[in-house]
């Protein structure tokens, strides 16, 4: 408590001397506030000095000296010179006032005091009971009401208060009696309860004057930026009354609303907005102001001379004295060059920038709005065009980009009204065509795709260079089985990858069965994910035949998968997936590994075939984990065969030459699979490093039915025995077949005939079996009668 009275002290102590005696502006503001709180008071309090001057002395009318009527006298003197100095200067607008005047103010307070304690100083005494009532009475009077008016003036009110006190407490103590002293004790303690509270009004005049100054400054600094704002800014204020016409709009105001002041004023602005804007505009604005709550950011769109400019509103109440609306302020922008800066973007975000199509997002959007419509019909076609990467290789970005931008005006040249050409990126183009781009007729929408297959194959002439190239185009069908565009893109999608299938320079129609395909092929990819971890796939085996010993010398690793989902899953089917689908060098390692490992332990003492797949040659690192798996397996390289079809010949000839001679220096064997069916030719045998070549069934039947196939035959056998290389028939399944693939000196022959893949516990049965009933030779043309060829009609032939 004590803390806080000497805190206070301390503040009342800075406050003084900071008015009295601080020489700054801000104190001179203060100060002439303060004296202005006097001044403003000044005829009141000199007319009642001079009134109860007079009543003091009429009371002493019956016993006047000379002494009371100077004592008016002077009386009279200082009221009238405070009167005449407060006529001087009362229309003088003076802002700050010195610490002189204080002082002098002060000074003043005191001397009309030291004349009002005269009085009971020099009379009190020997004056009537009545007349000591009269004194006593205005005296205290006049003490509260001098210090209340001078309590603007802390100094000055002490003074007063000290001066009333002290002659009251002299005179009293004059009279030698102990009433007067409590008298005394009482005036006291009224005086110090007057001087406390002018104190206290004191220090609240002064904070409010304060707060005065400081909202005056922040005025004063609102009213500098708002002329800036209203001179740099694109925004500007706007004020309407009750009846919604604008209140003095600026010239800031008129440039943004495109419109004259004095055209602004004759009009509310609602209805100015009803012949300027657009239809809701004036609506959403009237909406606004009906709710009577602040809005931001209300957007507005107008037109001005057939120029569009659009506007953002903000806006608060205004309210009277009373709490009656009294109308809105608020802040009007200009956005035209943001709104134009938008579109801008919009247009380039929907837009491919190279050929000027619409892009994928404008497609999407397209599409959105057709599946949104109650009747839904029309169709996609999506372009994908044929070899383009060639023309990038071969010519650069730049002719590629050039002919792209030719593929982009003869679409738009072909497409019809009403319809969406876009370019969804690289070489892939989308023409939509809704009912009326159709003309109502479904039908359109394949010829609408042959047209365009046509047009886009035609010569495009770039720079001095004339290209040629073709397009597949699916067809899917907006319909109400389609529900989103992501389905439908894939339905087409569907329908180009079977164009392209099918030879490509063509068009195909998605379809339920070409819908199933799909679906199947995405299964057995999925399913393939999971195959060699599930432990699904299995290797049989089926056997080679030496024709001359009769004896098995060896087997081929046929891969075979039953999946818990789709069940057993043809080869033919599932390892074109596993290639395109980038799983064949897992599944083809898993291959590997597991049948050196049979060949290691069950099948000891036979040479192992594994076919291999291009995509696996194609691994750099192919080499590598074949003699990895060797090793690992403890199966020597010249018992493992590996058996590479015809189709290595059409890609990287030179790597795959590099990886063949390095797989033939471990001592491992190559067979050339399918031979004279794809790309072989007399400088692919000299140069690679085949031990074996597999003379395909398809050469076998004709064999039978034509004497050029058969010679065909021979000829290979001959051409084999030239280059110290054997000789495999594949697909034997008759005696006749046999009996040819003996006649024509082929080494080996395999097929159902003789044997179906079978599972390794099948083949090791097999084996044994065979070998045993073989210890005689006999020349095979003799047939199954000599008991020498296996009941081939108690094997079932498999569907794969």
């Amino acid at each position: 408590m004590f803390k806080r009275f000497t805190h206070e002290v301390n503040l009342l102590r800075s406050g003084v001397r900071t008015m009295y005696w601080d020489t700054g502006a801000a104190a001179g503001r203060i100060r002439q506030e303060h004296l202005n709180a006097v001044t403003r008071l000044t005829p009141t309090a000199m007319v009642a000095n001079m009134g109860n001057a007079s009543l003091m002395l009429w009371s002493f009318r019956d016993n006047m000296t000379t002494g009371l009527w100077a004592w008016w006298a002077a009386m009279m003197a200082l009221a009238l010179t405070a009167l005449t100095n407060w006529a001087r200067f009362r229309n003088r607008q003076d802002t700050v006032a010195s610490c002189r005047a204080v002082h002098r103010a002060t000074l003043h307070a005191a001397i009309l005091a030291l004349a009002w304690g005269f009085l009971p100083v020099e009379w009190f005494g020997s004056a009537s009971h009545g007349q000591q009532l009269v004194i006593a009475t205005l005296f205290t009077g006049m003490m509260g009401a001098g210090t209340l008016i001078l309590s603007s003036l802390p100094l000055a009110s002490v003074a007063y208060v000290a001066v009333f006190t002290g002659s009251a407490i002299w005179t009293l103590a004059g009279v030698g009696d102990a009433q007067p002293i409590a008298i005394s004790v009482l005036l006291f303690l009224y005086a110090a309860m007057v001087l406390g509270g002018a104190v206290s009004y004191w220090r609240k005049a002064t904070a409010l004057i304060l707060s005065k100054n400081e909202a005056v400054r922040h005025e004063q600094m609102l009213a500098v930026v708002l002329h800036d704002f209203e001179q740099r800014a694109t925004d500007a204020l706007w004020e309407i009354d009750i009846a919604g016409r604008l209140r003095q709009p600026s010239e800031r105001l008129s440039k943004i609303m495109r419109t004259e002041a004095t055209e602004l004023q004759k009009k509310s602005l609602k209805e100015w907005l009803d012949q300027q804007g657009q239809t809701g505009s004036s609506r959403q604005f009237a909406q606004a102001l009906a709710k009577g709550v602040p809005f931001h950011d209300l957007a507005l769109v107008l037109e001005n001379q057939a120029n569009r400019y659009h506007l953002a509103l903000q806006g608060k109440p205004l309210f009277d004295e009373l709490g009656q609306p009294a109308g809105w302020r608020g802040v009007v922008s200009d956005r035209t060059a943001v709104a134009q800066a938008q579109e801008q973007l919009q247009r380039q975000a929907s837009t491919d920038s190279l050929t000027q199509l619409s892009n994928r997002f404008a497609l999407h959007s397209a599409i959105e709005r057709q599946l949104q419509l109650p009747t839904r019909t029309g169709a996609l076609l999506l372009l994908d065009l044929d070899h383009f990467k060639a023309v990038n290789d071969s010519y650069g970005h730049s002719v590629g980009d050039a002919l792209l931008t030719s593929v982009a005006h003869r679409l738009q040249e072909q497409a019809p009204a009403h319809s969406l050409v876009a370019r969804l990126g690289g070489d892939e183009f989308a023409v939509l065509l809704p009912d009326s781009a159709l003309g109502h007729d479904r039908s359109q929408a394949r010829f609408m795709a042959d047209r365009l297959v046509a047009a886009l194959s035609r010569t495009h002439q770039i720079g001095e260079r004339r290209l040629r190239l073709g397009c597949s185009i699916g067809i899917a069908w907006l319909d109400d089985e389609v529900h989103s565009v992501d389905e439908l893109l894939v339905r087409a999608d569907i329908a180009l990858y079977d164009a392209k299938a099918h030879g490509r320079g063509r068009a195909a129609e998605y379809t339920r069965p070409l819908r199933e395909r799909t679906l199947r092929r995405s299964q057995v990819k999925e399913g393939l994910r999971q195959a060699v971890r599930r432990e699904e796939l299995q290797l049989h085996w089926q056997p080679k035949i030496d024709l001359v010993t009769q004896k098995v010398t060896g087997a081929e690793a046929l891969l075979r998968w039953k999946s818990p989902e789709l069940g057993k899953v043809s080869p033919g089917e599932f390892i074109p997936v596993a290639e395109q689908e980038g799983l064949m060098d897992l599944i083809g390692l898993w291959a590997l590994r597991h049948a050196c490992e049979c060949a290691k332990k069950q099948l000891a003492g036979l040479r192992v075939a594994v076919n291999v797949s291009p995509v696996q040659l194609a691994d750099s690192q192919f080499v590598e984990l074949v003699q990895s798996t060797l090793i690992s397996t403890g199966l020597p390289a010249e018992m493992l065969e590996l058996e590479i079809t015809e189709s290595i010949f059409i890609e990287d000839a030179e790597t795959a030459l590099g990886q063949l001679h390095e797989l033939r220096a471990l001592g491992i064997h190559m067979a050339l699979d399918d031979f004279g069916t794809g790309y072989s030719s007399l400088s692919y045998l000299c140069r690679f490093p085949f031990s074996t070549l597999k003379i395909d069934r398809s050469f076998v039947e004709e064999a039978m039915a034509r004497p050029e196939a058969l010679a065909v035959v021979h000829h290979i056998a001959q051409l084999a025995r030239s280059l110290e290389m054997r000789t495999v028939c594949e697909g034997v399944e008759t005696v006749d077949q046999l009996a040819m693939v003996v006649g024509s000196g082929i080494d080996e022959a395999q097929g159902y005939l003789l044997s179906a893949p079978l599972s390794l516990e099948q083949f090791c049965a097999f084996t044994l079996d065979w070998n045993n009933r073989q210890r005689t030779p006999a020349p095979f043309g003799a047939g199954r009668e000599s008991g020498l060829l296996p009941n081939t009609e108690a094997v079932d032939k498999p569907a794969f």
